[in-house]
Parts: C-alpha cells; structure tokens; sequence
C-alpha cells in the first residue's frame, strides 16, 4: 500500500489559455510533485474523506468556517470503516471487511503537516474497538480450537493489539463460554479507560451447542434451543443452541486491571436496564464512556425487547427501556442512586448511539419512531439527536440540521465544549461538520469539505 496525492496541474499555453486537470501522483514522482504545506501551528484537523470510492486524508488549520477540498490537499489512504485518533499524535483506518480479517493502517503528520503512512496492519475481524495504553484494540467472536466429546466448538472472543508507537502488534483469545456464570457466551461493546482500568460493556448472546451441552442446569427453559438451524446473516442460529440471551434486562460490565484480557476481570452487574452497546447487524457500537471525572457510564438501548418468539423459536423477551446508569471512579458496582430511564424524556425514543463530548455531556443518536424503529434495524429512521446532561439528568434536543439530511458520519469530535459531526445531504450540496452548541443544542454549519463523503475529524500534532 502506498499513498496517493491529488494535485491540480496548470498548464500555461502560448495563447494565454487557461487549462486545469487534476491527477494522481505515484510513489515514484510523489515528492516531486507534492503540493508543499507550510503549516502556521502545531497541530491540525485531519479530515478522513473520500471521492469516487477512494478515501482520502486532508488537513485544515480551523473547523468553525471555511472550506477545504480533497483536490491538491488530499493524501490517498486505506478505506477506514473506523478512524480512531490515538493520543493527538496517530489517527488508525480499521477496515471491517465483514466477516473476513481485518486490515489496517495508522497516519501521523510529518514536518510539513502533509497526513503520511507510518504501520501498516493485519488482523482478525473486528465487531468493536478502543484504545487501551500505547494500542488500538479491537475486538471479535469466533470459533476456538475447544472442543466437546461431541465435536462442537467452544465459543471466543478474539482481540487484536495494535502498538500505536513501533507497529507491533499480538493477537489473544479468551474462551467466551460462561463468561458471566450464567452459561451464555459473550460479546464485548466498546472500551473506556481510566487510570490503569479498563472497562467494557459484555453483551449476553445466548449458549452454543458446546454451552447446552456443558452447563445444561444453565438452560432455563427447554423450549428456548432451536430445534433447527434457522434465521439469516447475523442472525442465522443452528440447531441445538439458544440463539439470543435469557437475560436481555440485565447489564453487564468488566473491568481489567492489567494490560491485557488473559487476567481474570472484575464483573459489575445491574438488573435496572439491559445490556449497554449500539448495534447495527454484527457490528456493536460503543455506548460505554468515561468523563472528565473517570466516572463510567454505560447507555442501554434496550434491545431486549427485539427479541421476539415465532412459531419455530421461544425466545426470552426484555421489557425494560433505554436508560444510563454510572460506576462512579474506583468503584466496582453500579451507582444505585443514579439511574436515568431515557426514554421518559424524549418522549420514547431509545438511544441507537452515545458520545461522551466534554464536562457532563453526551451526545445521543436516537431511534425516532421508538421501538418500531429499533425492530426495523438498517431501515431504522436515526437522525434525530440530543444532548443529554449527565449532571442535570436532562435532554436537549438537537436542532438546526438542513431538511434534506441525508446522515451523519462516524464518531463526534468535541472541542471547547462543542461537538462536530460529519453531514450529508440528499440535495448534492457538499458534505460538512456541524457544530453542536452542548448547552443549547442549536447545530450551525462549521467547516465545509469539496468531497462527496466524509467520516471523522479529528486533532493531531505535527511531527518535528
């Protein structure tokens, strides 16, 4: 993999005829024809883009106003399904890739502020990722080398360390059978450091055909294991295990104290609210974040309510709604005197995603026709989004986005006490950041970007 730049080329004719074209520049006549940077600070926005299928990363010195285009400014790179921006020094491009392996690649900014390739990475697929001292750690599911008498599989959780400062990186498995006690294997949604702790929201999936078979005093109810394979995608189960969680109003968090998954972690656990994570197909999107304080919150959308029995499977219905609750710095239990039922104030929407932004906010993404919306799944309507103050225990609606909206990009930047997120409209205007006012949740429009889509934007400095 090697990078690409963009440049505007101006050929001057005898006549005084003005001709622009644009082209790509390869490896070899890279540094020749790169458009120089003479960056005013030391450090800048880095923007992920992309034209035509093609991701790029450009750089801008402000984010409030103006405009910045990919053409002439734009360093090719890796088409990122995440970007994750690693200590203002590294911004990481994981590519999802589906259910294959992942890849991916990490940029920093050289001398000139130019966005340039540092590690290159290969990995094991991802369903969530975070940062965890000096790696990018991601995280998946898959089929371990244990087996039962019978030949079925146990069930692990996968990980990937990607060492941000010299490229190295490990993979580690744990077994993810009975994680929790209860028999179930388990997913991991997103991770929140603080201090020497990590925390991650464990999302129950049910018991494999090696879990029926090894804890069958776990199973609650005979008529919940499939007496066929069924379902489809993500949601395909086969015969002989319990596809989805007997305890969908339950929520879980570990917490590790070591700087990897093989120690044993601390559990906390409440029954006030269902298990905390976003969720779109295979992918679990964080809702797990820590604040200025170190104080943990963990945001449930409620998803145990999707779980629905059909003829052919029972399956163990949630009742509880969309709230947030908190693990206040250094404790390993649920506050019982903070809980917040989020539903109650916005009028029934539940939560599809959460940001931590800065102080006591949180931007929320919500599903805007309530459960029907979250039993929709990928045809769910979720651009309505809200700030929810932690400390007030309120919400603000967000207003202020254009009536065409087409959706937003990927994880929020906050700054000085604002949130920017990436937009897009279905009208052909250019994509931009908006800004979201957190105490009034007025959204104005901040930096446009001359490209047909963009995903994140973030800090980092500039390398000496």
């Amino acid at each position: 993999m090697y990078l690409k730049n963009i440049f505007n080329y101006f050929i001057i004719g005898i006549t005084a005829i003005i001709l622009t074209g644009m082209t790509a520049c390869s490896k070899e006549n890279k540094e020749e024809q790169q458009k120089p940077n003479n960056p005013t600070t030391e450090s800048l926005y880095v923007i992920a883009a992309q034209v035509d299928g093609t991701s790029y990363l450009i750089t801008s010195e402000k984010i409030d106003q103006g405009e910045v285009s990919v053409l002439g400014n734009g360093t090719e790179v890796i088409g990122g399904s995440y970007w994750v921006y690693k200590d203002s020094n590294y911004l990481f491009a994981l590519v999802y890739n589906k259910g294959g392996a992942g890849t991916g690649a990490s940029y920093y900014l050289n001398p000139s502020g130019t966005p340039t390739e540092q590690y290159l990475y290969d990995f094991n697929r991802i369903t969530t990722y975070g940062t965890w001292g000096e790696n990018v750690i991601t995280a998946s599911t898959g089929d371990s080398n244990e087996s039962d008498s019978e030949g079925n599989l146990a069930q692990a959780l996968l990980f990937n360390y990607l060492n941000s400062n010299d490229g190295s990186q490990k993979n580690g498995s744990i077994i993810a059978e009975n994680f929790l006690g209860n028999g179930e294997n388990v997913s991991f949604a997103g991770f929140a450091q603080v201090g020497d702790k990590l925390y991650t929201s464990v999302i129950p999936m049910g018991m494999s055909k090696y879990g029926v078979s090894k804890w069958p005093e776990m199973v609650t109810d005979q008529e919940l294991i499939a007496k066929a394979d069924g379902g489809s995608g993500s949601g395909s189960y086969i015969k002989g295990e319990i596809p989805s969680t007997q305890f969908p109003d339950s929520a879980f968090v570990a917490i590790y104290s070591s700087d990897d998954f093989n120690s044993e972690p601390t559990i906390v656990r409440t029954g006030k609210m269902g298990y905390g994570c976003g969720r779109m197909r295979s992918q679990y999107y964080q809702t797990i974040w820590a604040d200025d304080n170190g104080d943990i919150y963990l945001f449930s959308s409620g998803y145990g309510r999707t779980a629905t029995s059909s003829d052919d499977l029972k399956k163990v219905t949630g009742i509880l709604p969309s709230a947030v609750m908190k693990i206040n710095k250094g404790e390993t239990e649920f506050d019982p005197d903070y809980y917040v039922n989020i539903e109650e104030l916005t009028g029934g929407k539940p939560i599809f995603r959460a940001w931590y932004i800065s102080e006591d906010k949180f931007l929320l993404q919500l599903y805007k026709d309530g459960i029907e919306g979250m039993m929709a799944g990928s045809e769910a309507d979720v651009s309505e989004l809200a700030i929810y103050n932690a400390h007030q225990q309120s919400i603000t609606p967000v207003t202020g986005f254009p009536s065409d909206l087409a959706g937003f990009g990927g994880v929020p930047y906050g700054e000085e006490g604002a949130a920017y997120i990436a937009t897009t409209v279905t009208s052909g205007d250019k994509p931009a950041f908006y800004k979201i006012d957190t105490e009034t949740g007025i959204a104005t429009k901040a930096l446009t970007v001359d490209a047909e889509s963009i995903a994140a934007i973030g800090k980092l400095n500039i390398r000496k």
